[in-house]
């Protein structure tokens, strides 16, 4: 289950990062963003309750990363057209 949900939060941050090459792909990307929120969360709680792993940066942190992506863009892209 560990193992799973980090390459999860990977593809699904990946799939969210790459939403963000079109306005068309967007809500989907938010949907993976979701997902790979949830994949990322569960797989940092796991890790924290039993360390596991000792590393500082992991796959699930990396899932983060790429997962956040498209929320920063629409809030880039509203602050760029409020103005």
């Amino acid at each position: 289950m560990y193992r799973a949900t980090s390459y999860l939060s990977l593809v699904f941050g990946g799939l969210a990062a790459l939403s963000v090459i079109s306005a068309q792909f967007l809500f989907i990307g938010l949907i993976c963003s979701i997902l790979g929120f949830a994949a990322s969360i569960f797989n940092i709680f796991i890790q924290t309750k039993y360390q596991m792993e000792k590393r500082l940066f992991t796959k699930a942190h990396l899932g983060l990363v790429l997962s956040s992506i498209p929320v920063i863009y629409i809030v880039i892209i509203v602050l760029i057209f409020k103005a």
